[in-house]
């Protein structure tokens, strides 16, 4: 079996503590180390702007007000089959002018094919900088379906 080479790293500074110097950061690699919890912060995100299909569901059936879901896919794939209710908004349409007439106040919950897909979180990403409030659909329409939850087909 090959052994797996192992990277020496400058020590870290007390936690909380930048760095003394970029150089510092650099393991022998040269790849940086982020100071600070940003895999906790970025999962604690995850967790706060994923929405989980059943939920969802539940908030389609309950015809909760203010709720927009969003397929992100090319036009053609919306056509195809979609999410209940869903409307078709793929991320390279995505601009103020193709957003004016949509509400600020409504919750968007934004998904694609699957988790490998990031046509969600470029949509999402849009969404967020004109001022919407948005959410990604965890696992996207393929977990959707593999739960059991219908799609519309024109």
């Amino acid at each position: 079996m090959p052994s797996v080479p192992v990277l020496e790293t400058a020590p870290l500074p007390p936690e909380g503590e930048p760095p003394a110097s970029a150089a510092a950061a650099l393991p022998a690699a040269g790849v940086a180390i982020p100071a600070g919890p940003t895999a906790r912060v970025h999962w604690i995100g995850r967790f706060v702007n994923d929405r989980h299909p059943a939920d969802l569901y539940a908030d389609i059936v309950a015809g909760k007000p203010d709720l927009v879901v969003v397929d992100a896919r090319y036009a053609e794939t919306y056509a195809v089959e979609h999410l209940p209710g869903a409307v078709s908004m793929p991320w390279r349409d995505v601009d103020e002018a193709s957003t004016a007439h949509l509400s600020r106040d409504a919750e968007y919950v934004v998904y694609c094919w699957n988790a490998g897909c990031h046509a969600s979180t470029k949509t999402a990403q849009r969404l967020e900088a004109l001022g919407f409030k948005v959410k990604e659909l965890y696992g996207g329409l393929q977990d959707w379906k593999k739960q059991g939850f219908p799609t519309e087909r024109p």
